[in-house]
């Protein structure tokens, strides 16, 4: 019970973690401006970017990234291998968690449900996980944008790309936690766009 209890806790936490904008928050703090107000209205990474300003927008991305990928390798490392002996246990709930946190940022309650896609938070949590790979798969998405300016093109690229390198380097249990993950990205974000009017 006491398990359970603490585990549902760490969701609750997980979410509301995730509500907290660092969109909303710089550009606030930087441009005294608020981001719904502001190009397409709304909190996420492109906005800032193509609205405000290209370098808040990688500060944005990069806080976006580093908040997950601090509270989920702190949470596994000092909390959950101390309460749980297996390995794949601990592996399940981290993504359940993380899972959370994306959740929170698509669609805070903090904001009335209007949040931003989730992109670099999914980033961070991919990156407790295969690191190397996920950075080298940014570097790939950064290149694509430097010539090509497809934003919309690397964000799919970002949320599929890490499931497939993990069937070939990864356990299948890995391999069908990302699968998922991305699954459920893809369905958060068909209801950000639909709430947007985008489709």
């Amino acid at each position: 019970m006491l398990q359970l209890f603490i585990i549902t806790s760490i969701c609750i936490l997980s979410y509301f973690f995730g509500c907290y904008s660092t969109a909303r928050l710089l550009a606030k703090s930087f441009r005294h401006l608020n981001i719904l107000k502001v190009g397409t209205g709304l909190a996420d990474i492109s906005n800032i970017y193509h609205n405000i300003s290209k370098q808040l927008g990688f500060f944005a991305a990069i806080l976006d990234i580093t908040k997950i990928y601090i509270f989920l390798t702190l949470l596994k490392y000092l909390l959950l291998y101390t309460m749980f002996e297996s390995a794949s246990t601990v592996e399940i709930l981290t993504f359940m968690f993380g899972f959370f946190m994306i959740l929170g940022h698509c669609m805070p309650v903090t904001n009335s449900f209007k949040g931003g896609r989730g992109i670099f938070t999914y980033v961070g949590l991919m990156l407790v996980f295969i690191p190397y790979y996920m950075l080298a798969i940014l570097g790939f998405a950064l290149l694509i944008f430097i010539f090509f300016k497809q934003f919309r093109f690397i964000q799919y690229m970002i949320v599929l790309l890490p499931p497939i390198v993990s069937f070939f380097v990864a356990d299948k249990q890995l391999v069908i936690l990302m699968s998922i993950t991305a699954v459920l990205m893809g369905i958060l974000n068909f209801f950000v766009s639909k709430r947007y009017g985008e489709i």
